[in-house]
């Protein structure tokens, strides 16, 4: 990883997005909705998404939110209010599956099925262009 975390400010959005990523395996397990924490698949092939993109978009890279679903998934964020557009990389769970990824600006939306670094770096520069 070529992230520093002594040359970036702690609100930058690297280590802002880092620290969310982090953070969802501090959480519990499970709860009574299903898994909580992602899967270790999903933590590895988020991070590599996310320190690759950085590592070509250098201060251009947005900030994003994380979470996860009942599986393990993580899905990343990153989203703005004008105009209202978003763009959503959905790592799996498993390992054989695939990340996909999700892009929407007011009612056009569409999937990706075949994310590569590539492709979410198209289209994060297409959400700091909007």
């Amino acid at each position: 990883m070529t992230v520093s975390q002594s040359t970036r400010p702690s609100s930058s959005p690297i280590t802002v997005t880092l620290k969310r990523l982090v953070a969802l395996l501090e959480e519990d397990e499970v709860d009574e909705y299903g898994v909580l924490q992602p899967s270790q698949a999903a933590f590895k092939l988020a991070m590599q998404f996310v320190v690759e993109a950085y590592d070509a978009m250098g201060d251009r890279f947005p900030k994003a939110s994380a979470s996860t679903d009942e599986q393990g998934s993580i899905r990343l964020t990153w989203s703005k209010l004008e105009p209202e557009c978003e763009v959503r990389l959905i790592c799996p769970a498993r390992a054989d599956q695939q990340a996909y990824l999700y892009h929407e600006l007011g009612n056009d939306y569409a999937v990706e099925r075949e994310v590569t670094v590539s492709i979410l770096l198209q289209w994060l520069e297409w959400l700091n262009q909007t």
